[in-house]
């Protein structure tokens, strides 16, 4: 669980990791927006430093970036040298940095539609010229506790919400109240009070549109399953969207 008991860090790294590591220009560091207990951190140095060698005394090659200074801390106390810790909140208060590639993995569904609006200018602008932006984020077809017939109270919702919606730049924007939805049971043995009061279910179609509009070419749109979700959220590959898009380098 994240230190708010309203999220999880992933079992394992990044369906878009190798994306995210393989852009470093070698000067600019890899950023991750919400890096949680550090996973895809720790991930990235080890890559750097076996395929790129020690870095320099000074140098900063991938920064971890959170909300909760829990997080940070540990990260802090558990990364190289060439890991850096800073606070970052999308959409108000993103971190002060020139990127090679910037990570935002499993974040952006917590916020509204305009808030990631307002984080993907932030994403195009921190970048470097050809930088790579990858983002995950749940869908609306992802399930969180199916029931004997496979059905999921919240997955049905998401979904109705999503398709009623069509037409709009951020169709899910209004959001799912899980807590609300699942008042007087437990998800995965979790107390209803850590659920979160706010999900916005985002298709890859909302999100690839999204770059696009903030100066984005778009290289990758799918949706499939996360690798580190918990297997009962599957359903038909739809429940994960992923998106790398490049800053494009302008004549």
């Amino acid at each position: 669980m994240t230190n708010n008991k309203k999220g999880m860090e992933m079992s394992t790294t990044s369906p878009l990791f190798d994306e995210w590591v393989q852009a470093f220009d070698g000067i600019h560091p890899l950023v991750d927006i919400g890096c949680a207990w550090g996973k895809n951190v720790f991930e990235a140095a080890k890559v750097l430093a076996k395929t790129r060698g020690p870095p320099a005394a000074t140098a900063v090659r991938v920064m971890a970036c959170d909300c909760d200074e829990a997080h940070l801390a540990y990260t802090r106390a558990h990364a190289p040298p060439d890991v850096a810790t800073a606070f970052a909140r999308v959409p108000d208060a993103p971190p002060a940095v020139t990127a090679s590639s910037i990570l935002i993995g499993e974040v952006l569904h917590f916020v509204e539609g305009h808030a990631i609006d307002k984080t993907l200018a932030w994403a195009h602008d921190a970048l470097v010229p050809g930088g790579v932006l990858c983002l995950t984020a749940g869908t609306p077809w992802a399930k969180f506790v199916p029931g004997a017939s496979g059905m999921c109270p919240i997955q049905a919702v998401a979904q109705s919400l999503w398709e009623a919606n069509q037409g709009k730049d951020w169709p899910g924007s209004q959001g799912v109240n899980h807590q609300e939805l699942m008042a007087g049971a437990s998800l995965f043995n979790m107390p209803n009070d850590q659920l979160p009061t706010y999900l916005h279910p985002i298709a890859a179609e909302d999100l690839s549109r999204a770059c696009e509009r903030a100066g984005f070419e778009v290289l990758l749109k799918r949706e499939q399953i996360h690798p580190g979700w918990p297997p009962a959220s599957a359903n038909n590959g739809r429940e994960n969207a992923q998106v790398v898009a490049r800053k494009v380098v302008r004549a």
